[in-house]
């Protein structure tokens, strides 16, 4: 008898991973393509959605060559994709506008006005004071109106990917129900479109794509698809979910108590529970709903934040990339700057760093930059890059002692870490000790594409109970306990840091006010 394997695509921010798994959740196979945007000038970050469709092609068909599988025994595809944006479709399915993230901050504008005029509203029925469907429908309506009135339907990253390997026309457009929570449009818990919201926003619901589970099979792999990926015409394509609601299914984030922190291009903290219950006091979590039915990962996120370490790099660390070079082995420029913060003591000698260098979305704040305060002639490179990480680690000190006030009840054991800033030890180190709970490791970073399998096998009657298969296939490594004699100080750095921001906001407003010149 044929063995099954599942494929799972991860369309991130950065990179399109492809990933194939027998039902026993054995990984057989990786593939990867650089998805970065096109960012031409400050503020600007597009995606080609044609160019994304080619990436996900490629990795599909380079994975099926390398794990050597048969097309035929390849049971179903599923796919994820970024969150925090939209494109715009024809009546043929095909892109009329690039997708945009909350990287591209053109829609600030847009943005800004609805959550002025709105906000309550939005947060109360979709859960989320972050909507960035609605506006970027807005701007898009008033920048280029020429295709707004093109657009038949504005659809998710993931949904257009799937929809062209499916050859699905406008008319059978969808999105996921973990999307919702970004739409500022939706009746979030009761899975379906809000007519008082779509009004409020003067934006038609005919605009919108269809809204289906998870894991519903939403049609198969066409014929040109098969040709250029290897995969099997007819193969069943599943609907998939955001980016980081496969990441939660990945890592076992799949009943109340646990808490995940995924250390990517957006660093967050996540809690599962099974209440919902949106943060209209403190504005500072995101209600996203599960892909499991019936729960929900209240989640907090830096915007870019982990583009922070790359642009540190990029911009300060030739003299670490040489040494890193010297040292041979493997070694990268982060494991000399790890080694080298890490003989810091705790608070980098009283150096913080504000890590919202693409404006803060938990509580959302546009004005809100990037800044370095408190150092002097003694502080070297290794304090400001200390500070970096710190700094995501007080964030998620605050976020952690929101969850707690809008989740009466909750208790967690430990966090499970993951993503590619999970490799650093010290950072782990710093976050254990910030928030003072142990951080467990997984034996893999990337957990989205494995989600997307098990959430394939789920739709195909294999898996009976997604929670279930995903604590199967977790795999826990090591575990990072606090340092109980740094937690004290690490607390009242967090409560400096919280200050900080509060006070700093009204010059960041100003800055944004100056004119250009």
């Amino acid at each position: 008898m044929a063995a099954t394997y599942l494929i799972g695509i991860d369309i991130g921010s950065s990179f399109t991973k492809s990933t194939v798994v027998d039902t026993d959740g054995t990984i057989l196979a990786d593939a990867k393509r650089d998805t970065h945007p096109d960012q031409p000038r400050a503020g600007v970050a597009e995606y080609d959605g044609p160019k994304l469709l080619r990436a996900v092609y490629d990795s599909t068909r380079e994975l099926v060559q390398q794990s050597g599988i048969a097309p035929e025994d390849v049971a179903a595809v599923c796919l994820d994709g970024m969150i925090s944006g939209t494109l715009g479709i024809d009546e043929d399915g095909d892109a009329t506008t690039p997708y945009t993230t909350t990287l591209d901050t053109r829609f600030f504008p847009q943005l800004n006005w609805t959550l002025e005029n709105f906000h309550d509203p939005i947060r109360r029925l979709t859960g989320s004071g972050q909507p960035t469907i609605a506006p970027k429908m807005l701007w898009i309506r008033d920048e280029f109106p020429d295709l707004y009135k093109r657009t038949a339907k504005f659809v998710t990253i993931s949904g257009y990917i799937v929809g062209k390997m499916a050859g699905l026309p406008a008319r059978d457009a969808f999105v996921d129900s973990t999307y919702l929570w970004a739409s500022g449009l939706s009746d979030t818990q009761a899975y379906r479109w809000s007519d008082d919201l779509c009004r409020m926003l003067d934006l038609p619901v005919d605009k919108l794509p269809r809204i289906v589970p998870s894991s519903e099979i939403i049609g198969s792999v066409g014929r040109q698809a098969a040709m250029i990926t290897g995969l099997r015409e007819g193969t069943p394509i599943v609907a998939g979910c955001t980016d980081q609601s496969a990441g939660f299914i990945g890592a076992a984030i799949t009943k109340p108590n646990r808490m995940a922190s995924n250390a990517g291009t957006y660093p967050l903290l996540a809690i599962c529970t099974d209440q919902f219950h949106p943060d209209m006091e403190n504005r500072m979590a995101e209600i996203i709903p599960s892909a499991i039915p019936g729960l929900w990962n209240p989640t907090s996120y830096i915007i870019g934040g982990g583009l922070s370490h790359h642009w540190f790099q990029q911009t300060f660390c030739l003299a670490d990339e040489l040494a890193a070079t010297a040292l041979g082995k493997g070694k990268t420029v982060y494991d000399v700057l790890d080694a080298n913060a890490a003989y810091l003591p705790a608070g980098s000698e009283k150096l913080f760093f504000i890590p919202h260098l693409g404006g803060r979305a938990c509580p959302g704040n546009t004005d809100l930059k990037g800044a370095w305060f408190g150092f002097t002639w003694t502080h070297k490179r290794e304090h400001f890059y200390r500070a970096v990480l710190e700094s995501i680690a007080y964030d998620q000190y605050l976020q952690y002692r929101n969850f707690q006030k809008i989740s009466p009840g909750l208790h967690v054991a430990e966090v499970t870490a993951y993503g590619g800033g999970a490799k650093s030890a010290l950072w782990n180190q710093i976050k254990a000790n910030v928030l003072g709970l142990p951080h467990v490791l997984l034996g893999r970073e990337d957990l989205a594409p494995i989600g997307n399998a098990i959430l394939a096998g789920y739709a195909l009657g294999i898996y009976a109970d997604m929670a279930e298969t995903a604590e199967r296939f977790v795999h826990r490594t090591s575990r990072v306990d606090p340092q109980l004699d740094a937690q004290d100080y690490y607390v009242e750095c967090a409560g400096f840091y919280e200050q900080l921001l509060r006070q700093t906001e009204p010059a960041f407003a100003r800055l944004t006010a100056l004119p250009e010149p």
